[in-house]
């Protein structure tokens, strides 16, 4: 079953190409996305995610092309950056409300769940700007899970977290892995190995699977 593919990708900034000639089949599983700095990890998180626009090529997640029924495919994905995004005035929960009504869905019980394993519950109504680096990443990770998607992309998920954070992540990724497919960037070699994630490596232009 394929969740998540991209045809011939290509993408850049300014009339750069970062990379090109990029094509991903991926079905259920813990995908690792390595590479050297600079590769394009982050950009071709921000394709797969519909945050940034390619160049060239398609997207396709869980059977809904995601340029032309973006919200259908949306609706299927999740994805965390690796930075928060530019909502400085924005409180936690109110954060949190506007992915769900992006989805059209309710945060549920795995997002609950998540809030007080990462011990977030204390910090809901705290403005964004004034958390953590590692706090606004947990509400990040919080927030990929509204939904319940099909397809979780995730930007170097494992900084800034603390270990018992770090823990519950691994353990939420192997277990929805099961029926969901799980693409993140990395540095961190023994958070890969503590998923159980198959490797697929970013060069300078083109990923292999």
């Amino acid at each position: 079953m394929t969740l998540l593919a991209a045809h011939d990708l290509a993408a850049g900034y300014d009339g750069r190409v970062v990379f090109s000639g990029i094509g991903l089949t991926l079905g259920p599983g813990a995908y690792a996305l390595v590479g050297r700095n600079g590769s394009g990890k982050s950009t071709l998180l921000r394709v797969l995610a519909g945050a940034q626009q390619p160049m060239a090529g398609r997207v396709i997640v869980a059977g809904h092309d995601l340029a032309r029924a973006p919200l259908a495919a949306r609706r299927q994905l999740a994805y965390a950056p690796d930075d928060m995004p530019a909502y400085p005035f924005m409180r936690g929960r109110e954060l949190l409300a506007m992915v769900a009504a992006a989805k059209r869905v309710t945060p549920g019980p795995v997002v609950e769940a998540l809030l007080a394993t990462f011990a977030l519950l204390p910090y809901l109504d705290e403005r964004v700007d004034a958390l953590s680096l590692g706090t606004q990443k947990k509400l990040l990770l919080a927030a990929a899970w509204i939904g319940a998607p099909r397809v979780i992309l995730l930007d170097e998920p494992s900084n800034a977290l603390d270990t018992g954070a770090r823990d519950a992540l691994i353990g939420r990724i192997r277990s929805d892995a099961v029926g969901a497919a799980v693409l993140f960037a990395t540095h961190d070699d023994a958070f890969v190995a503590a998923t159980g994630a198959e490797v697929l490596t970013l060069s300078d232009r083109a990923a292999a699977a």
